[in-house]
């Protein structure tokens, strides 16, 4: 069994569903339950959001040297604690304290899953990474076609604790999945081994960039969604839930076919489209109030993500081809710095506005997403141009 799950790379899919279910009944609830479940301001969100973030980025700089595997198991053990104390937590600062010390942990667990599964890849002659790296991602977005309508099932009435009691259940699982099938690698020590001192262009800190503001865009709405649709517009407790799981189901089969569309479409181009699509999507929520009109949208919302997350970290990887460990963790900290700025921001706008203003703090993050697309775009085709005499002459 375990030669199989190895040989296919079936474990890898397996560990990022059941870690992405972890994630799947909890993070869509988060801006409620400490809304309304707790009766804290709005601003509150972006409190936590930050002190989570922030210690997980700290927590992975100091964990240089650790095993991906041990790493792995730590993050899912820290989430489990975590969330067994959100389910019997009475006031924000104790979530606070939990997410801080305990849940920031779990912001390893699906990077160090991405980093030693595309190191196994790299071993084998018969994967194609674009597409391998596109099928973990869509594992973990067919957690969130059942996680979010489930969650929001559960915590119906306000009980919370019956969907962090389910997710603790999943961190357990991973947990025991991990022990029993997850290969031991020391993925860090392996990355300072075989990855050179490639030199970083600009060209790539632009596209971080694009990746980073993509990422905002999408949690922002994402975290004003259930407050905005439930106490705003009135609709039932159960559709933020619905509307996302929808979005999920969608996605996925986006995500596989991105990957072969890339072959014949530049993924800069793909990029480009799904930023178009953000943006689309995103002035269609502001100005939308019915529940139809919301579904109709799940599926403009859908293609964007699709194609941002499936191809995102392969994009960034390509840049930097001998230095994958390095791009795999900063494509994961991109996505933290995002889900930072977004949730801090989404808080923000709320506490002076509304839930539904920050649906314009997507489109102005998408549209600077796109932005630095182009800048990306522009900057690549500079250091190909400056590149080609040198090439010219070593080869003369």
């Amino acid at each position: 069994m375990k030669s199989i799950f190895k040989q296919y790379g079936v474990v890898f899919i397996l560990l990022s569903l059941l870690t992405g279910l972890i994630g799947a009944f909890v993070n869509p609830l988060m801006s409620l339950f400490i809304v309304e479940g707790l009766q804290s301001p709005p601003i509150y969100l972006g409190v936590y959001t930050t002190g989570v973030t922030l210690m997980g980025i700290l927590g992975g700089l100091a964990d240089k040297g650790v095993s991906a595997k041990k790493m792995f198991m730590i993050a899912v053990s820290g989430m489990g604690m975590a969330l067994i104390i959100f389910a019997n937590a009475t006031s924000f600062w104790q979530v606070f304290a939990a997410g801080v010390l305990l849940l920031s942990m779990g912001n390893a667990a699906i990077p160090q899953v991405m980093t030693i599964a595309r190191q196994w890849a790299d071993e084998q002659d018969h994967i194609d990474i674009t597409q391998f790296n596109t099928r973990l991602r869509a594992a973990i977005s067919f957690t969130w076609v059942a996680g979010p309508p489930l969650g929001y099932l559960l915590a119906s009435g306000v009980a919370f604790s019956r969907s962090f009691y389910t997710a603790a259940t999943f961190a357990l699982l991973a947990l025991i999945f991990a022990m029993k099938f997850l290969p031991s690698v020391n993925a860090n020590d392996k990355a300072k081994k075989a990855e050179p001192n490639q030199p970083i262009n600009q060209s790539f800190w632009a596209l971080g960039a694009a990746i980073t503001f993509g990422s905002i865009g999408n949690i922002m709405y994402a975290s004003a969604l259930p407050l905005y649709t439930i106490n705003e517009l009135g609709f039932a407790n159960n559709m933020p839930g619905i509307f996302m799981g929808m979005v999920a189901l969608i996605e996925i089969p986006v995500m596989l076919y991105s990957a072969k569309l890339s072959k014949r479409i530049t993924k800069t181009g793909l990029l480009g489209f799904a930023f178009s699509c953000a943006i689309l999507f995103y002035i269609g929520v502001f100005f939308s109030d019915q529940v139809w009109q919301f579904f109709v949208l799940q599926g403009v919302n859908a293609i964007f993500y699709g194609i941002f997350a499936g191809i995102g970290l392969t994009i960034l990887q390509e840049q930097l081809p001998s230095r994958i460990g390095f791009t795999s963790a900063f494509y994961g900290n991109a996505i933290k710095v995002g889900v930072m700025l977004g949730t801090a921001s989404t808080g923000l706008i709320a506490q002076w506005f509304s839930f539904r203003f920050a649906t314009l703090g997507s489109l102005i993050a998408a549209s600077i997403a796109m932005t630095f697309l182009i800048i990306f775009s522009y900057l690549k085709r500079q250091e190909s141009e400056s590149q080609e005499p040198i090439f010219a002459q070593n080869v003369i």
